[in-house]
């Protein structure tokens, strides 16, 4: 068994580029998630939306992504640990996967967002501020004169 700088220097054993990588971005948006998994009972809070199927599928879409994210860092590692042992295409393809497990939720809403935007533009609404938010801007009618 090779130790220290030698198992270092070692080509034929994987470098942990990507478990270093995925626990970086995923650590870092990780305290970004917690707080949107927090702040998910707000779904609830319109009367009769506790009996809404797809404010429930938010919710838990939203309360995934910081589970994601800690799945993606452990597994990573984990899978990196068993590729160390086992060099085939399957250890690096599920590397990739369990790495990418938070893109799942952001991938959701991103779909979402854009049948969202593509509904309104359809529909003809303006974008921006939905019309039953503001009063219409009413101009002063000119008096005749007299």
């Amino acid at each position: 068994m090779k130790r220290g700088k030698e198992r270092m220097a070692d080509p034929s054993q994987p470098a942990p580029t990507l478990p270093i990588v995925v626990s970086v971005i995923w650590g870092a948006l990780l305290l970004p998630g917690l707080a949107g998994a927090a702040l998910s009972v707000m779904f609830f809070d319109a009367p009769g939306s506790i009996d809404n199927p797809v404010a429930w599928a938010n919710a838990l879409i939203v309360v995934s992504f910081p589970c994601l994210c800690v799945a993606a860092i452990v597994g990573s590692w984990i899978v990196w640990a068993w590729r160390k042992r086992t060099r085939s295409r399957f250890a690096t393809g599920s590397a990739v996967v369990v790495a990418g497990l938070p893109l799942i939720p952001v991938a959701y809403v991103a779909v979402a967002l854009a049948f969202e935007v593509f509904g309104a533009v359809a529909s003809g609404q303006t974008m921006g501020v939905h019309s039953t938010m503001i009063a219409p801007l009413h101009t002063p009618t000119p008096k005749p004169h007299r």
